[in-house]
């Protein structure tokens, strides 16, 4: 018969730790998937924005709009629009979209404190700029 062996609290500390470890990397990762998550959407909609900019000639008001609540439902907030083509141009000619805003999300903090809050939510500088042909 063998006998039953006793384990060690070093043992279980260690698997604690692993834990521990676990955590820490998922909760960063989902953090930074949302944010790139998010960052993909607003490129989603200035690809679909452009495409009709490309057809009207300009990013009329009523498009103008429509693309704003969609950015904001995305998350992209203090959006600045300056640089875009709002008048109508020739067909040939240059049209541009261009996005600025800020995105919301939980990212490592500088400092590395593992002491204090790990993650600490900050806004995060986005731009998106496109560039096409009107053909309308």
């Amino acid at each position: 018969m063998r006998k039953k062996q006793e384990g060690s609290m070093f043992d279980f500390m260690a698997v604690g730790i692993c834990i521990l470890a676990i955590s820490v990397v998922l909760t960063a990762y989902f953090g930074c998937s949302d944010l790139l998550l998010r960052k993909g959407q607003i490129s989603q909609i200035a690809r679909c924005y452009i495409l009709k900019m490309e057809t009207m000639g300009c990013l009329t008001e009523g498009e103008k709009n429509k693309m704003l609540a969609e950015l904001y439902a995305a998350g992209l907030r203090g959006i600045d629009l300056t640089g875009t083509t709002m008048n109508p141009v020739e067909y040939g000619d240059c049209v541009i979209l261009q996005i600025r805003g800020r995105i919301q999300g939980s990212v490592w903090r500088e400092d590395h404190d593992l002491f204090r809050s790990v993650f600490t939510a900050r806004e995060m500088p986005v731009e998106e700029r496109r560039m096409s042909t009107a053909k309308h």
